[in-house]
Parts: structure tokens; C-alpha cells; sequence
């Protein structure tokens, strides 16, 4: 327990206030003999000296009551609750409950000593609780970065009755939350339909009934139908017409190669290109989940984690706790060796999703890796694209130092969209998609396989 700055400020006072009287005793006592009028003053002088040690005894009787009362009660009784787990650049709400066992109302001031990847702007929090109540607290959090978050103890300063003392504690226990990649719109539209949940996404996908490889069921023929559908046998048997009905062909393996290295590592908004590029995979994989299809995953460049395909929903759950932690690096991508990596892995024909950010130095490297992959598996690369590249595109040119910035990023985007040429050229699909829209532009041409039948 240490004194309050209310105390503090008292005792200042206190202390000028007896320098005022200890000059003014000095100027009056050496002074008093001269004139009745100064005499006079000296004993105003005396009475204030009184008065100065009155409230000096006053101050002491007072500070060590308040600080007794303080003492002699079990104080506050708190506890934390946390999220469960945490989604990166989503506000979450943590809430602490206070229960005041004083017999008098208190004042409070609270904060949290939270790691460097939360941000908590409300903190710290100033309230008054009630004598023998409750009170609940939220404030809202904002994770920036991925991986453990450890909340620690939770800090209070008590004021004591009389605001003359304060006491600082600390109270709980460390926790630790995961905080994963924004999983928000898997989690927020798990039980809509799959093809209304990728329409609100702004995918639209081409409609066609009952056709597909795999066989569905047989249903009554509809207007619009093909002949090519109709089931003879089925038909006679039920003496009206009986349509079969097909589906998109399942139980494909759908693996990512995902880049950790520091090409991913720039940064257009809040989000890294490595953090688009974790979302982009956890969407894309839940839609294929969803359809049947395996997930695998590996990562490469200094971050190696590897997953085996495998199919069903919940897949997702163990998708997301392999990449929470995961973080892009400083190491340079080797196309080639991930290549070679993941074809002593897999052996299984697949749809190989390979996220990168590809620039025209990679030619070489890149396409003997596609190559390589393409003998056995479709390839796709997912590139992304430096946002600033399209604004500075889009800018007027008003000077000749911006025109000559204009024609050297000119340049730099026709290398790079010739290189994504070649390649495509090559029988690789290719994606060169601005970060935010990574998502949408992967699983559309997902879809486009699915329904192309060449997957």
C-alpha cells in the first residue's frame, strides 16, 4: 500500500503552507519589537502555526484510520474471461467480473498487461463498484498478429474510503489464446447451404441440372432435361419419364503448396500478403471439404509443415491449428525442391494449388517445378499481385519523374504478365489475383475444374 495522489497533493500543501509560516514567523519575529502593528502580525503568525500542526495531527489521525479500514477487509474478488480463440483483425470482447466485499463503494482503475500482438485502445478502465456488488467489464480486443497470445495477470490500483491510500495488485493467472487466421466467414455461415454461402461471397457459379460424372439419383424428368438423361428401363418400369441425375465426381485430392517465404511478406493494408493467402487456403479448402473432395497442405521456405489429404468438415479444425502459428520468413522460395518435396509425399493424382507471389526471376525455376508436377498432378498457381502496382497505373502523370516511374512499373507489369504466359502456356492454370480477392478468384476456379470434369 503506498499513499494516494490525493494524499500526496495534501502533504504538498501541507509543506508549502509551512514554509508560507516558517518565513512569515522569521519576517514577524525579527521585526515584532519595532511597531505594535508587526507585533500584532507575529501573533496572527502563532495562530497559523497552530493551525498548521492541528492539521498536520488531523492529516496523521485521518491517514492511519483510512489506511487500517483498508487493510482489515479481503479487498476485491476477480475474475477474467477470454475468448476461446481469437480470429486475426477481429475484435473480440474480454470480460471481467469485480465483486466488492468492502462495506463501503471503492474506486478502481484496471488494466491488463497484454502482448505486443493485442491491442486493447479502452484500457485502462476507471469505475466505482458499490458497497458488497457485483460489476461485469468488457472491453474489446484486436489481435494483429498470429499464433499464442499470452494474457497475464490483470493489474488493479484500489483507492482506499477516503482516497488517502491506493494498493496495487495483481490478480490471475497467465492464458494463453490461440489466435488464428480470419476464419469469420466459414464460422458465421456454417449452417447455410454451400451454394448459398459462395453466392453471398460474390461467386457465381454456372448452373446445370443433373449433370456432373458421378451418379446422384433418379428423379422425374423435367423441362429442360436432356434426352441423353432420361433411363429407359426406369422409365418403362414407372410408366412416366425418370431422369438420371448426376454430381460433380468426389473423393479428389486438393493439396496447397503455400510460399512462406519473403515474398509474402508485404504489406497493402492491415493484413500481410501471407495472412490473404492463409485465408484464400482456408476458404477454399472448406468449399472443398464440402464437396467431397481430400485437403492436403505443404508449406515451404523456412516454414516446412506437412498435411496428408483428407476428406470430411471437420478437417477444417485441423487445418486451422497447423497454420495459426505459421509465419511467413526471410528464406528464399525454392520452387524446385518444394516440387520434388511433395511428389515423394503424394503420389495420388491431384489438383496441386501452389500460392506464391511470382516474379519474372522465377521464370526458370518455377516452370521446371511445374513441370515436374504437371507429369502426374493439374497445377495451378495462385499469384498475387502487389496492390500498389494497379493504383500507380491507374495515377495521372503529371511530371516527368512520375512519367518516368510510369514507364519503368509499365515494364515490370509486361515481364510479369508474359512470364504468367508462358507458364499458362505450359497447361498451368493461373490466378494473379490482388490479395483481397485471392479468395474468391481460388475457389471460382475450383468450381471451373469441378465442373470441367478434368479434375
Amino acid at each position: 500500500m503506498r499513499p494516494s495522489r490525493f494524499l500526496l497533493r495534501a502533504l504538498l500543501a501541507w509543506l508549502a503552507a509551512g514554509l508560507l509560516v516558517f518565513a512569515a514567523r522569521v519576517y514577524f519575529y525579527d521585526s515584532a519589537n519595532q511597531t505594535d502593528l508587526l507585533g500584532a502580525g507575529a501573533s496572527i503568525v502563532d495562530t497559523l502555526e497552530k493551525l498548521w500542526w492541528f492539521f498536520c495531527g488531523y492529516l496523521m489521525l485521518v491517514g492511519f484510520f483510512d489506511a487500517f479500514r483498508h487493510r482489515s477487509y479481503p479487498g476485491l474478488i476477480i475474475s477474467r474471461n477470454l475468448p476461446h480463440s481469437l480470429a486475426l483483425g477481429v475484435h473480440s470482447q474480454v470480460s471481467i467480473q469485480l465483486e466488492n466485499t468492502y462495506p463501503f463503494a471503492i474506486c478502481v482503475d484496471i488494466t491488463e498487461l497484454l502482448p505486443n500482438s493485442i491491442i486493447a485502445a479502452d484500457l485502462p478502465l476507471s469505475l466505482t463498484i458499490a458497497a458488497n456488488s457485483h460489476k461485469t467489464l468488457h472491453y474489446p480486443v484486436l489481435p494483429i498478429k498470429r499464433g499464442e497470445a499470452a494474457f497475464n495477470e490483470t493489474c488493479l490500483r484500489i483507492l482506499s474510503r477516503w482516497k488517502l491510500w491506493e494498493r496495487i495488485e495483481k490478480r490471475g493467472k497467465q492464458e494463453i489464446v490461440k489466435v488464428y487466421p480470419n476464419f469469420a466467414p466459414i464460422a458465421n455461415s456454417a449452417a447455410i447451404g454451400l451454394e448459398h454461402q459462395i453466392a453471398q461471397l460474390g461467386i457465381h457459379l454456372q448452373q446445370r441440372r443433373g449433370e456432373g460424372s458421378d451418379f446422384h439419383q433418379l428423379r422425374e424428368f423435367r423441362e429442360g432435361d436432356s434426352l441423353r438423361q432420361i433411363d429407359w428401363k426406369a422409365t418403362a418400369r414407372y410408366r412416366k419419364p425418370i431422369s438420371r441425375e448426376y454430381q460433380d465426381e468426389r473423393d479428389q485430392d486438393i493439396v496447397f503448396l503455400l510460399d512462406c517465404g519473403r515474398r509474402l511478406r508485404n504489406k497493402d493494408d492491415q493484413l500481410s500478403h501471407f495472412d490473404h493467402a492463409l485465408n484464400a487456403l482456408l476458404l477454399t479448402g472448406y468449399v472443398a471439404l464440402r464437396q467431397g473432395d481430400a485437403v492436403g497442405l505443404l508449406s515451404f521456405a523456412g516454414s516446412e509443415r506437412w498435411l496428408t489429404p483428407l476428406k470430411g468438415p471437420a478437417r477444417i479444425n485441423l487445418i486451422l491449428n497447423q497454420l495459426y502459428d505459421l509465419h511467413s520468413t526471410t528464406d528464399t522460395s525454392d520452387y524446385l525442391k518444394a516440387a520434388e518435396e511433395f511428389l515423394q509425399k503424394n503420389q495420388k493424382r491431384s489438383l496441386v494449388i501452389l500460392i506464391t507471389n511470382v516474379r519474372e526471376e522465377d521464370l526458370e525455376d518455377l516452370a521446371t517445378a511445374c513441370q515436374l508436377l504437371s507429369r502426374r498432378h493439374i497445377v495451378m498457381v495462385a499469384s498475387l499481385r502487389d496492390v500498389f502496382l494497379d493504383k500507380f497505373m491507374a495515377h495521372p502523370v503529371s511530371n516527368f519523374n512520375e512519367a518516368l516511374n510510369y514507364c519503368g512499373i509499365s515494364d515490370y507489369v509486361l515481364r510479369r504478365r508474359r512470364m504468367l504466359s508462358k507458364l499458362q502456356g505450359m497447361g498451368v492454370i493461373i490466378t494473379d489475383s490482388l490479395p483481397h480477392n485471392l479468395h474468391l478468384d481460388l475457389v471460382n476456379e475450383y468450381f471451373k475444374l469441378k465442373r470441367s470434369g478434368r479434375l
